[in-house]
């Protein structure tokens, strides 16, 4: 039987990279009340990289996005 990694666990420091221009994309923690507990939910932030085509400016209100 192969390995299998479980579906729930996220790495946060695991950055996930741009499809377009292979830049890494941040990663943002916000957190949700589940069952009296605060759990994380990493949300991952728009590409940053001026030269690619899906690049978006940064919304001076959103954190750095730099995880670990």
């Amino acid at each position: 039987m192969a390995a299998e990694v479980p579906r729930t666990t996220r790495d946060p420091r695991a950055e996930p990279l741009c499809p377009a221009c292979g830049e890494r994309r941040g990663l943002v923690a916000r957190r949700h009340k589940v069952l009296g507990a605060w759990v994380p939910e990493w949300d991952v932030l728009p590409c940053r990289n001026p030269r690619c085509e899906l690049y978006e400016v940064a919304d001076p209100a959103e954190p750095s996005g730099r995880a670990g």
